[in-house]
């Protein structure tokens, strides 16, 4: 004898879906998804149809929640393994102005006057680079020192001073004396004014 089509109620029915992708998502044990499928299955297993249709929905359920991480899992890969262009051109940039300062502190950190002098020559081209990052606008340092704002720019006194002796070097050259000490001070002027917007 056919047994007569059992009546369910929607709402029972979507309850149980909702409970099942809400345990599903806050990570409920192995053992736990087990009893809840026995239980789905002693529940509506007199209707085909109907258990059919909760084990697909089930499936789809699963499958589009595997997708989502696996997405997930590669998004994060791509990101460490091909970081973008910007990022890779602000970290060269980086490196080559460290670079840079490198070579400053070799130079001021030798016992030989020409390359203090070199030093300060090579820390005012970093701060025209800078000044030029900054946006300020000018056909020399001095010009682009002229348009800083003192409410931006706190150090910018250290700057003149620095820029100052640096003019006087390129003009004397080797005829400009300048003692170890000194060298080493006007250094640590630009310094602070690299320091200030963090650009070595």
């Amino acid at each position: 004898m056919i047994e007569p089509l059992r009546s369910y109620d929607p709402f029972d029915i979507l309850d149980s879906l909702f409970t099942l992708i809400r345990d599903f998502v806050t990570g409920r044990g192995s053992s736990y998804w087990s009893n809840y499928i026995l239980e789905i299955y002693h529940k509506y297993k007199n209707d085909a149809v109907l258990f059919s249709f909760i084990l697909s929905s089930l499936l789809v359920i699963f499958i589009i929640y595997v997708t989502f991480r696996i997405n997930g899992i590669y998004a994060k890969q791509r990101k460490v393994l091909n970081p973008p262009k910007k990022m890779l051109e602000k970290k060269e940039e980086e490196k080559l102005r460290n670079e840079k300062w490198d070579i400053v502190e070799k130079h001021i950190n030798s016992e030989n006057p020409n390359d203090w002098r070199l030093a300060i020559l090579e820390a005012d081209i970093a701060l025209g680079e800078m000044l030029d990052k900054l946006g300020y606008r000018g056909e020399s340092i001095g010009e682009q020192l002229k348009g800083v704002d003192k409410s931006n720019f706190t150090t910018i006194d250290d700057a003149w001073e620095a820029h100052k002796i640096r003019n006087l070097i390129a003009h004397e050259g080797a005829s400009f004396l300048i003692t170890d000490r000194e060298a080493k001070r006007v250094i640590s002027l630009f310094k602070k004014v690299f320091d200030e917007f963090e650009y070595v």
